[in-house]
């Protein structure tokens, strides 16, 4: 079945771009010769067109208008959203409802260009993805606009979840090095939506594993990139010249591959072998972790199935399914590759 991306792609607009053209959306129009394209692609590819949508969704209580709010950093091809999207928007669309509203979380701090889109667009759910605003999440609950929450899992928080058990994800990387042998395990990630790596899961997790094993932490080998790829690439250099090399880690678990892959280029760079001098494991299982030279070892997130399984809930909430608010986490599972593969407890 085609989707979303797949016109975009063949357009040469990003997916956003897209659901605005099908959707008819009026607060961010799309100019005619590009909804001309879009349209034309669309029936090309085989893609079911809802030209009636505003009028059905009139007639049929069953049909809601939902808006997918992601951080402009995240909108444009990123190896791990644009699946998660993919799979929300070909659920969406088998379960015939309307094509989803595509906005990013800067714009919604404008508040009147914010109650503009929800009075036009008539809004009745909300997916955030990876951002957290209290005033603004209370707002729309009190105009009584469902919200699901993804890449945002905080029990502090009463808003319904679908995304994966990072804390496990992260226990199963760590089970991995931990079983080759491995004691001075490093980590690399970003903070948590409230701004501190101390509450990010994926943190938690390596942090837990680490002291069931009765492991020190060394402070010298946790990085906080703040998700930068660039800062994970110098930061990696830096613990590299400024660390000796018999004080280096033996391991390293990444919170992402984004953040795995230029950590193992800097390790490279400074003449560490990969994996017997250090190992590395990363976390999302991207498309070109498989290509990395060596191949990255990394948990598989199940990406197209979190979108998917987003949007039953978003449209099963909607339809008052729900008696309270749900959190569904989905399961992880370990892909190993060379970049890990070097048993410490037979060397």
């Amino acid at each position: 079945m085609p989707t979303l991306k797949d016109i975009a792609n063949r357009v040469g607009v990003s997916i956003s771009t897209v659901s605005r053209a099908i959707s008819d959306d009026t607060s961010r129009p799309v100019s005619e010769e590009t909804k001309r394209k879009i349209r034309s692609v669309a029936v090309e590819l085989g893609y079911k067109l809802t030209d009636s949508a505003n009028s059905v969704a009139e007639s049929s209580t069953r049909l809601k208008q939902v808006a997918c709010i992601i951080p402009q950093s995240l909108m444009s091809n990123h190896p791990y959203f644009s699946q998660v999207l993919e799979g929300f928007y070909w659920k969406m669309n088998e379960l015939g409802q309307l094509p989803v509203i595509v906005r990013t979380s800067e714009e919604w701090k404008d508040t009147q260009r914010l109650a503009a889109m929800l009075g036009e667009s008539g809004v009745k759910g909300v997916l955030a993805i990876s951002w957290y605003d209290k005033e603004l999440f209370e707002l729309l609950q009190k105009e009584g606009i469902v919200l699901l929450g993804m890449s945002f899992n905080d029990d502090s928080l009463s808003v319904p979840v679908v995304d994966c058990d990072r804390v496990s994800a992260a226990r199963l990387a760590m089970r991995h090095l931990l079983e080759q042998g491995h004691t001075r395990i490093g980590y690399i990630g970003g903070p948590a939506f409230f701004g501190k790596m101390e509450n990010e899961e994926r943190f938690i997790g390596y942090q837990f594993s680490m002291l069931q094993s009765n492991l020190g932490i060394n402070p010298d080998w946790v990085i906080d990139t703040n998700w930068n790829v660039d800062e994970s690439y110098n930061r990696m250099t830096q613990m590299l010249m400024h660390v000796p090399k018999s004080d280096w880690p033996t391991a390293i678990f990444c919170a992402s591959d984004m953040l795995a892959i230029p950590a193992m280029r800097a390790a490279l760079e400074k003449e560490c072998r990969i994996p017997e001098d250090i190992a590395f494991v990363g976390m999302d299982n991207i498309a070109v972790a498989q290509y990395t030279s060596p191949p990255l070892t990394s948990i598989h997130v199940p990406k197209l199935e979190i979108g998917s399984v987003a949007a039953k809930s978003m449209v099963d909430y909607l339809d008052g399914q729900y008696s309270i608010p749900p959190k569904i986490l989905l399961p992880c599972s370990l892909i190993i590759r060379e970049s890990s593969t070097y048993d410490r407890t037979i060397s």
